[in-house]
């Protein structure tokens, strides 16, 4: 399906008419199999749930909601109806019997099962306090340590051996640095593991207050530190994330449990079969094994795993083929795994149709809804798609009558020195103009901001499109000329000398390097149109009832 992604993102964007009155509730909404509904469409209900999920996108405050422009609720509801009108148009020529889309829907419904039990099966976990606890602490713990660093291996087991002796390390390495025999010496603050080198943080984890840990060796010497406190400061943050880690931990946990006993209860391996598969042997070779019928894994009620099916789902994960993975005898490692994945799906389905996930009112609806979204994308694909024929003049004229979007902004190379004051501003203007250095200004002129000041624009020489720019400090600059110097005052009470010294002006955009996008937009414009069009056709031999109340 060549344009089938495509035509997918035109299904969730397309408006088959602009409507420009909306539509409330209307409080007695008649009602089937307990759904309020607000349409019927060939005495197919369209719910007011469905109508509540597809207008939420569009609302103020939503993370998809447009940026721009506003789309009324009766074309929401416009938009519901065309779409199932063209979903039973689709079934009506049987697209929902191909092979293709039914093997997407069983897929789909494989899937969503398995996510349902398993939905079902954390709804109540909770995370273990131990976890939280311990895991908080492994994010919050700080060190205080004192250490010491030698040029020479050799130096360091002297003292080594000294401590081991019982000499005092702070006395040790007191002395040591004031001899100028070691650096180091105590750290003034607690340390976290981030701010240690890998191979410190490493030992120090291990160690308790007090001790001291064995010789490291690191590329600048060799380090031996002692250990004199740990603290655990109190981070409500690392609190927060210590508590969804552990939820985490104990939903893997549980959902381990469940499958062994799933697979307890289902499943019966056949292990001699198993043990004696050899991959990556050359006899009889992997081709000869994808054909092979033995079972591998029996499954009450269900049909078997055959070795063939356990070869063909282990090719399938090798993105650089069997062979390769034969030859770096990866293949035999991954049998194990590969069976165990393949029986996880298999029992958590059968479970799930089990206790009934299959009968209920979510299951129905994801199924429904994913199902009409591929018949409708299908549909498109073949009956509309076809017909979308794009001319050479029709993308010239696109190009020309939207000459702004394919221009590359005008751009300047910028200059700048910021002022607290207007007046030091416009004085050191003033000598820019009678011929003073921009550099010796920059060096030597009073009145100037830190350039660490919050809020303070920096640019250095560096190249800027004028869009970029704040819109005010974009009009003080627009339609400048290299060595042309402005005053712009921003809104933080900086006052910026602008010194232009250079400009690449605006230009278009070769007709050839933006064809391929100006295509998509003429192909999606059209499909749009024809879809419209087509929807209308369907609607004016349908029976459509529509019991929303129109919004004044």
């Amino acid at each position: 399906m060549k344009h089938f992604a495509l035509v997918l993102k035109i299904i969730l964007a397309v408006s088959l008419l602009v409507v420009t009155t909306g539509f409330a509730a209307e409080p007695k909404l008649p009602v089937i199999k307990g759904k309020k509904i607000v349409a019927l469409v060939n005495d197919e209900p369209i719910t007011l749930d469905e109508f509540n999920q597809e207008r939420a996108p569009l609302q103020p405050g939503h993370a998809e909601s447009p940026k721009t422009g506003k789309t009324s609720d009766s074309e929401v509801l416009r938009r519901l109806i065309n779409t199932r009108l063209i979903v039973q148009e689709a079934r009506k020529i049987g697209i929902d019997e191909l092979p293709e889309i039914k093997n997407m829907v069983d897929i789909f419904s494989r899937v969503t099962s398995r996510d349902l039990l398993i939905e079902k099966k954390l709804k109540e976990v909770k995370a273990d306090e131990k976890d939280i606890e311990r895991i908080y602490k492994e994010l919050v713990r700080e060190w205080k340590i004192n250490s010491l660093e030698f040029q020479s291996e050799e130096a360091a087991k002297k003292v080594e051996e000294e401590i081991k002796a019982g000499g005092d390390f702070g006395e040790i390495a007191k002395r040591l640095i004031a001899e100028g025999a070691a650096k180091g010496g105590e750290e003034k603050n607690y340390i976290k593991v981030k701010d240690l080198h890998p191979q410190i943080a490493g030992t120090i984890s291990k160690m308790k207050v007090g001790s001291v840990s064995p010789i490291i060796p690191l590329k600048t010497g060799y380090v031996i530190f002692q250990l004199q406190d740990v603290r655990f400061p109190e981070d409500p943050k690392a609190r927060e994330v210590a508590k969804r880690e552990a939820l985490i931990l104990k939903r893997g946990e549980v959902l381990k449990e469940y499958n062994d006993a799933l697979i307890k209860k289902y499943v019966k391996v056949r292990k001699d079969v198993l043990d004696g598969l050899d991959f990556e042997s050359k006899e009889p070779g992997f081709q000869e094994l994808l054909k092979d019928k033995r079972v591998v894994a029996e499954i009450k009620g269900e049909a078997p795993i055959s070795v063939g099916e356990l070869a063909e789902y282990l090719r399938q994960q090798l993105y650089h083929g069997v062979e390769r993975a034969a030859e770096g005898k990866r293949l035999n490692s991954r049998k194990i795994p590969t069976l165990d994945e393949m029986l996880y799906k298999r029992v958590f389905r059968k479970e799930a149709f089990r206790l009934g996930v299959d009968k209920t009112e979510g299951y129905k609806n994801k199924l429904k809804e994913y199902e009409n979204s591929v018949i409708f994308g299908a549909f498109v694909q073949k009956a509309i798609v076809p017909d979308v024929k794009i001319m050479e003049d029709e993308l010239k004229a696109y190009y020309n009558d939207h000459l702004k979007e394919y221009t590359f902004p005008e751009m300047m190379k910028i200059d700048s020195l910021a002022f607290a004051k207007r007046s030091d501003a416009e004085e050191a203007i003033e000598k820019l103009k009678k011929g003073t250095g921009f550099q010796w200004l920059a060096a030597n002129a009073e009145g100037q901001v830190d350039k660490d000041t919050k809020g303070s624009l920096i640019f250095d020489g560096k190249s800027f499109t004028t869009k970029d720019l704040p819109e005010g400090m974009g009009k003080v600059i627009s339609g400048a000329n290299p060595g042309d110097i402005k005053l712009y005052a921003s809104p933080d009470g900086h006052f910026y000398v602008l010194f232009i010294q250079g400009v690449i002006p605006s230009v278009p955009q070769p007709y050839g390097e933006v064809r391929k996008d100006i295509g998509n937009k003429v192909f999606n414009e059209k499909l749009k149109k024809m879809l419209e069009e087509f929807a209308d056709k369907l609607r004016a031999v349908s029976e459509v009832k529509i019991y929303l109340k129109e919004s004044e």
